[in-house]
């Protein structure tokens, strides 16, 4: 990831650039009413074409489909762009599936991809970008590994009791992802968005930005980090994410 000067002069320099990952796990308390509306929504699969029956019911898998990641802010002030997001759609495929963030800890893995509205219907893979709606979301299909040490019953009875809590709602995803650039997001005192690209001009920003060390303000602007040249790497299971709509779809 390209430094600029102003960024060297504020000592953010390491940060930033061994900072190209992203993993949103233990950061809000996701809240009943945060998750409400899209699992409301999306409380039945009906509205969902059959690309994700792939390989289906075999016993020593689970199958699951959830919701990886929103566009626009999360809890982390973090921004994911309409076209970042959309042009990132197909990389969660065949990805990991991990516990908590862990990379050790592989507890299944991604096997499709589905672009989604806000009311769960499926976005056609062809759709052009000028008709895709405001906010939309990445569904991934997946399978947990039910048996994942076959001689071993302490694994596979805290599998059983990991897709015991994902059945009672107990457990949410985090999504994954690598990148390499960013610009800045910002909301001005009025309540209005922009977008102002990175460059040596702007760089100055940076030390304002949460990822970074900073409080997410600069003057009477709120500060985020808007995403670009996005690979999705793999999820975790976790209790607590930073996008309150990463939710299981039953």
């Amino acid at each position: 990831m390209k430094i600029y000067a102003s960024e060297i002069s504020d000592g953010i320099q390491d940060i930033i650039s061994k900072n190209n990952k992203i993993a949103f796990a233990s950061v809000v308390e996701a809240t009943s009413e945060d998750s409400q509306p899209i699992a409301s929504s999306l409380a039945s699969k009906s509205n969902l074409d059959s690309a994700f029956a792939t390989n289906e019911g075999q016993f020593d898998l689970h199958y699951v489909n959830t919701i990886l990641v929103s566009t626009g802010w999360n809890k982390n002030d973090d921004g994911f762009d309409r076209s970042e997001v959309w042009g990132a759609r197909k990389t969660p495929e065949d990805k990991p599936f991990n516990y908590e963030h862990d990379p050790a800890d592989i507890i299944g893995h991604i096997t499709g991809n589905q672009v989604i509205d806000e009311s769960g219907m499926a976005i056609a893979d062809e759709t052009d970008f000028d008709n895709l709606p405001e906010k939309f979301h990445i569904l991934t299909s997946g399978v947990l590994y039910r048996h994942v040490g076959s001689r071993n019953q302490e694994l596979e009875q805290r599998m059983a009791g990991l897709i015991d809590g994902i059945a009672k709602g107990e457990w949410f995803v985090s999504m994954e992802a690598l990148f390499n650039d960013f610009d800045y997001a910002l909301v001005t005192p009025e309540g209005n968005n922009k977008v102002i690209a990175r460059n040596d001009e702007s760089a100055f920003l940076t030390k304002h930005l949460r990822a970074y060390g900073g409080d997410g303000n600069y003057q009477d602007y709120k500060v985020g980090r808007l995403i670009k040249n996005i690979t999705f790497s793999g999820k975790g299971l976790v209790r607590k994410p930073a996008n309150p709509e990463s939710v299981f779809v039953f």
